[in-house]
């Protein structure tokens, strides 16, 4: 049993900690077993140190097997960390990524290189805690206690009130990241009109990212069978008071999300990466060339969702007897070939199957059930398939009220590896995706 622990508190920290997790399970003769969840805590920094060091880190801890020797594992550590962009010997100051061997069975080894375990372990919550989730049982050698019982002492978990402000945060860097959902419309299928004023979205900005969220989509036109077109001025006027307020609010907090802008619009998409969005949500695919200048001219990332017409119309949809698999990575593969010709580079999107967007429910759910299909495309996969009306197969609740088995539906995606999950109950997938973290 080998324990790493992870940390970054410079730039994206969850995605420093993803792109490390990515390379340490590529080590030869090294498995990764569990992955903890995420803690933040203040940096521990010297005495007279510049302001700008005292960034908040994030940190979190790998069980792990291996056949390799700690010098060896010491080697591919260090390689890593110079691949996410670390500097090194740099013994203090902000860090891209921080790869230390945290415990190593009951092996105890102090030479100039390697410290195993750790020495301030039992001072230190924010490897600690991390250490414990996947270790629990493990034996502190200095004071002859497990994990468990030294992580005890500090209390919650989720307070903060233990060393160095050290709480557990929503997001997991393991599981699918949960876009969060902020209507500003008066016709979507299950908040149209919750969203209008600009404080209100602020708060549930903060309150989807708090539960778990790292992605806030935020559209102004509904695209649900019962929704009207709207011009591009009035889906602006709608969106820009809105958009500007969580811009503001998301850069003053401890885990800023991505923002993202869900609109067919290139002139609307043209203001809105103006405010300095990271993410284009086109519903309509890019299909409109506009919109496809607009991004080529970008740095943003790009939601292209397949789609038989927006908004939707219930009655225009695949064939019955048609494989919509097949059918749908057709059509993929001919818009990314165009895309890519109009300057759009594939690493920069993201492919949406369109889920109810001109399908039955009986497609919508072959879809799902053969997701892993898309991988093929090379591109980041999301799907939304949050409380819509495909569900109606399983349940006869009003749709706000389908989150269980929205749920389950986002655990199965999550080991198919999808990277976006787009929802509407970032709290309850936040909750579930734990308790699969705890246990897989």
């Amino acid at each position: 049993m080998v324990i790493l622990g992870l940390g970054s508190n410079l730039h994206d920290r969850l995605a420093n900690l993803r792109f490390a997790l990515t390379h340490i399970k590529q080590i030869p003769n090294f498995s990764v077993l569990q992955v903890s969840p995420v803690y933040i805590s203040d940096a521990l920094v010297p005495d007279n140190a510049p302001v700008s060091w005292d960034t908040p880190y994030l940190n979190l801890a790998l069980h792990c097997d291996t056949t390799l020797a700690p010098h060896e594992l010491l080697r591919h550590v260090k390689e890593i960390e110079k691949k996410v962009g670390r500097t090194p010997g740099k013994d203090w100051g902000p860090r891209i990524i921080d790869i230390d061997l945290l415990a190593w069975d009951d092996l105890m080894l102090y030479d100039e290189k390697l410290h195993i375990p750790h020495e301030h372990l039992a001072e230190r919550p924010f490897a600690l805690w991390p250490l414990a989730d996947v270790a629990p049982f493990w034996i502190y050698p200095k004071q002859d206690k497990t994990a468990a019982e030294l992580a005890a002492g500090w209390g919650s978990r989720f307070t903060g009130d233990a060393p160095f402000h050290t709480r557990q945060i929503a997001q997991r860097i393991d599981a699918s990241q949960l876009v969060g959902i902020i209507n500003v419309t008066p016709d979507s299928f299950s908040d149209g009109g919750h969203f209008f004023d600009a404080l209100r979205a602020v708060e549930q900005m903060k309150h989807l990212v708090l539960a778990g969220a790292e992605i806030i989509d935020i559209g102004a036109e509904a695209t649900n069978p019962r929704a009207s077109a709207i011009s591009s001025d009035e889906e602006w006027q709608r969106l820009e008071p809105v958009l500007s307020a969580v811009l503001a609010a998301a850069i003053t907090m401890d885990i800023q999300p991505k923002i993202s802008v869900d609109t067919r619009h290139a002139d609307v998409a043209s203001k809105a990466l103006e405010l300095g969005i990271n993410w284009i949500n086109d519903v309509s695919g890019l299909q409109d060339v506009k919109m496809r200048k607009v991004v080529a001219a970008s740095q943003c990332d790009v939601v292209v969702m397949h789609h038989l017409g927006i908004p939707v119309d219930k009655n225009i949809i695949l064939l019955r007897d048609s494989n919509p698999v097949g059918l749908i990575l057709e059509w993929a593969e001919q818009r990314l070939d165009e895309l890519t010709q109009h300057g759009i580079a594939q690493e920069r999107i993201i492919f949406d199957v369109g889920i109810g967007f001109g399908k039955n429910a009986e497609q919508s759910l072959e879809l799902l059930k053969n997701i892993d299909a898309f991988q093929r495309l090379g591109t980041r996969l999301l799907v939304g398939h949050s409380r819509k009306t495909f569900l109606g197969q399983f349940t006869d609740k009003l749709f706000a009220e389908r989150d269980i088995e929205t749920t389950v539906l986002s655990l199965f995606l999550a080991e198919k590896r999808v990277d976006y999950l787009r929802v509407h109950n970032i709290e309850m997938h936040a909750r579930a995706f734990k308790i699969r973290g705890a246990l897989f």
